[in-house]
């Protein structure tokens, strides 16, 4: 797992320098476009099986029938998951988009209420907001629906993500022992040092992924008790939204929460101050009681130089540079730390100087 992190660093790295090649460009689009969703959804499914898998294999004595059970375990729990919350989570999809010109006339209320706006602005700007919300409705259910290409390219996109995932999945939790094959072609007096680096990589990546991933459960259920208690149409929808942007440090939460508070804000004023308050409540949880707990081995780094690296790393990659920047950092903490380690244990290990001098 440490080799394809280092390898993407490097990819990232040669991007940069040879992205204004145009059919160099064209190409790394093409096939970042098509891989990079896959391969992030098999790592973060990779790191939450592992400890299961290595749970199994401790108990089972046999890595085959411990990676089968593991893989069973997951697709009981997706499929779980698939038929109790995604029929439900449609009908609130549905429900939102039938919605929308309801809540586009109490945005057009709100605005002539709240009077930020000269009454002889009034009606330019509702007229602006109304062709906008025509040309928008036109763009999402009239081109989308009557798009085949559309249609054809998320059926493709789908069945990539469906078939690439469980087989990269599979490679990397049978390939989690190769580490020993690996220590063989090390010198023996390094052997035990390589062999912590590599335990203490995977576990770096594994306490992140399975910790933000609790975290992020977390917020998604406090959310959706939040958006249910206040009334909020479409409350799992915006509790999933929350859920998912929680993987964005510091940002992600308020990211998350922002369509929820405004969408109350819209349609229902009273119930605004009800959502803030919950929503204060469970980062306020998150913050001082379950991050602490599921993630005190996190990265031990300022928060300012986080805020730093996440602003830097997004405005070059966007959300996805934002989601995976961390993880890439855990690796590279953990790397230096064992290269101050391997430069002391070289000293350790040369032979002294022999030489006089007159």
């Amino acid at each position: 797992m440490f080799y394809l992190l280092v390898l993407c660093s490097g990819l990232l790295l040669v991007w940069t320098t040879l992205k204004d090649v145009q059919w160099l460009s064209d190409l790394v689009t093409i096939t970042v476009d098509t891989l990079l969703i896959p391969v992030i959804i098999s790592v973060f499914i990779y790191y939450l099986l592992r400890p299961v898998y290595l749970f199994f294999c401790k108990k089972l004595k046999n890595d085959t029938l411990s990676l089968i059970v593991s893989m069973l375990i997951f697709l009981a729990i997706l499929l779980f998951l698939i038929k109790e919350f995604v029929p439900l989570l449609l009908v609130q999809v549905d429900a939102l988009l039938n919605n929308l010109p309801d809540l586009l006339n109490e945005l057009d209320n709100l605005i002539i209420r709240s009077q930020l706006l000269d009454n002889r602005d009034i009606n330019h700007y509702l007229s602006l907001i109304n062709r906008s919300f025509e040309d928008l409705v036109d763009i999402l259910f009239v081109g989308i629906r009557s798009s085949t290409t559309f249609v054809l390219d998320f059926i493709a996109g789908s069945f990539l993500i469906v078939s690439i995932v469980p087989i990269l999945v599979i490679y990397m939790l049978k390939r989690t022992h190769t580490q020993k094959q690996v220590l063989k072609g090390i010198p023996n007096h390094y052997q035990g040092l390589a062999n912590d680096y590599f335990r203490e990589t995977e576990k770096a990546l594994s306490d992140y992924i399975g910790g933000k991933s609790v975290v992020c459960f977390y917020v998604f259920l406090g959310a959706w008790l939040t958006f249910s208690i206040a009334g909020l149409k479409g409350s799992l929808l915006f509790a999933v939204i929350a859920g998912i942007m929680d993987i964005i440090p510091y940002f992600g939460p308020w990211i998350g929460a922002l369509p929820a508070i405004l969408s109350a804000l819209i349609s229902n004023e009273a119930a605004t101050m009800v959502i803030i308050i919950g929503i204060l409540i469970v980062q306020l949880g998150e913050s001082y009681v379950v991050s602490p707990y599921v993630m005190s081995k996190e990265l031990k780094l300022p928060a300012s130089l986080v805020i730093i690296i996440m602003l830097v790393t997004g405005q070059a990659f966007g959300i996805i540079g934002m989601i995976i920047v961390l993880p890439i950092i855990a690796v590279f903490k953990v790397t230096l730390e064992y290269l101050v380690k391997l430069v002391a244990l070289k000293k350790s290990l040369s032979p002294p100087d022999r030489s006089t001098h007159i």
